[in-house]
């Protein structure tokens, strides 16, 4: 099993020994500051990309994208990553032309916020000084990542490092011996992700068929010739993810099951989507659930609950009964296997819907039926990015027994962050698809995913996102452990 270890390759020690001295541990806070102030406020001083300072009015335009209302800035307890305050910046002057600004709780803080690069809006999460005081807003930010870029080359010692990765590493570094803050974040970020990408390509090479690939049918009108889109696109350990309808009896999918199966597909079955578990009782969910595990014997993995911490599911404990119920049904009645789904939530809506509060308050009844925990991931309304390995990391440290999966991925239109392209949502999905379908599979305990969700709509034979799934597939079961000397 592949986790926090001592040893590390030669390639990856020469990467760590070289210009990391001025970097904080992940584990301890930066501290100091020119201008210590007697209360506890923390002001930053920011520059944009083309390194000109800037306001609070430009900064929140920045981190908001130019749509109004939209921001995910939030405090985090730094140990546990969970929400302690939502919305913590504030105008140091009141007024638009002052700096961001906020006030530091007790304990050690992080602070969570999205923030765009050259690729796109990364969610960033910053380790916060101990002291009120003034503090270079893009220092901190490139000191954080660049030590999340050395946590991750200790966690993986199997990993020999990319050209790319070389150089955008070598690069982040530089500027940041040169106080290039803002341009060292961008290569950070930059590096970070292809860290992440290389690292997938390079677990599964090393560790054939131990991953699930998988695509999302929330429609099952296209018959058989969807199916074989899927089989075509991953011939090997394809998942067809299903979302049952609310009102359809189970005969309804029963051939398309068998279709998957025969084709060799396995299937994932969703009792029911978020979008509905609102609309239905706790008893009619009860009997909804005896009568599809019932009836569709061959379904090899139930979902037993989708974006459990979404604020449009209804009351807490009735989602939690729900779950626990459908998750030990299955448990009880089939050899299945059981997934819980939870929704990629921080800083947009209140702390108790954040996806760390909610697995810890609320899963601890349901993990011992659960075989798998998956997020839901829409980085256009909630950016993930560069702190991909730490969220998957500490989802692993709270459910151990678990492995944990991307079990549903897509990339909307709509207002919202960008990544890949400001202007093409084609371009977009084609990046977040890439992205993250490669960065999941570099775990010893990732399921893998990512159940792309509208797949019969957007992923068609040939299309430009099926040949970027297909790239990313082919470029993990085509090589052998000797060619992970050769990533890009």
């Amino acid at each position: 099993m592949i986790g926090r270890v001592a040893q590390v390759s030669s390639a990856c020690m020469l990467l760590l020994s070289a210009g990391c001295s001025g970097y904080f541990s992940r584990s301890i806070p930066v501290t100091g500051g020119a201008e210590h102030e007697a209360t506890r406020r923390i002001v930053f001083h920011v520059v944009d990309a083309e390194g000109n300072r800037i306001d609070w009015s430009t900064f929140r335009q920045l981190e908001e994208n130019g749509s109004v209302g939209y921001r995910n800035d939030a405090l985090l307890d730094s140990g546990t990553l969970l929400l302690t305050r939502t919305g913590p910046l504030f105008s140091s002057n009141g007024m638009g032309d002052g700096d961001p600004s906020l006030t530091l709780p007790p304990g050690a803080s992080s602070l969570s916020l999205a923030w765009p690069e050259s690729d796109g809006y990364s969610n960033l999460i910053i380790a916060l000084p101990a002291d009120g005081g003034t503090y270079d807003f893009n220092k901190l930010a490139a000191a954080q990542v660049l030590d999340d870029i050395r946590v991750s080359l200790v966690e993986r010692p199997w990993y020999h490092p990319g050209t790319r990765f070389v150089e955008l590493h070598r690069m982040a570094r530089t500027d940041y011996a040169r106080q290039r803050y803002a341009q060292s974040l961008d290569a950070s970020v930059r590096a970070e992700m292809k860290l992440l990408a290389q690292a997938g390509v390079a677990y599964v090479r090393a560790h054939p068929n131990t991953k699930d690939w998988g695509a999302t049918f929330d429609t099952i009108k296209g018959g058989v010739a969807g199916l074989k889109v899927e089989a075509n696109l991953y011939p090997n350990d394809g998942w067809l993810r299903i979302c049952f309808d609310p009102g359809v009896k189970p005969r309804y999918y029963a051939a398309e099951i068998s279709h998957a199966h025969a084709l060799g597909l396995r299937v994932v079955g969703q009792i029911t989507d978020s979008s509905e578990m609102g609309r239905i009782s706790i008893g009619a969910f009860e009997r909804r659930t005896r009568e599809y595990v019932g009836a569709l014997r061959d379904v090899d993995e139930w979902e037993t609950g989708n974006e459990v911490n979404g604020n449009w599911l209804g009351s807490t404990s009735s989602v939690v009964a729900k779950t626990l119920f459908a998750s030990k049904y299955v448990k009880e009645h089939t050899h299945a296997r059981v997934l819980v789904t939870l929704y990629w939530e921080l800083g947009t809506v209140r702390a108790a819907n954040a996806i760390f509060n909610w697995a810890q308050t609320n899963i601890t009844s349901i993990a011992p039926y659960v075989d798998d925990i998956g997020i839901s991931l829409y980085p256009r309304q909630s950016p993930m990015g560069e702190p991909f390995d730490r969220i998957v990391s500490a989802l692993h440290a709270a459910f151990p027994r678990q492995r944990i999966m991307i079990t549903e991925l897509d990339y909307d239109a709509g207002r919202g962050w960008w990544w890949g392209s400001q202007d093409s949502i084609a371009q977009g999905r084609r990046a977040v698809a890439a992205a993250y379908q490669s960065a999941i599979m570099g775990y010893a305990y990732s399921g893998g995913g990512t159940f792309w969700w509208y797949f019969v709509e957007e992923v068609v034979s040939d299309n430009a996102l099926y040949r970027t799934l297909k790239t990313v597939y082919t470029k993990m079961h085509v090589g052998k452990a000797a060619a992970l000397h050769r990533l890009p």
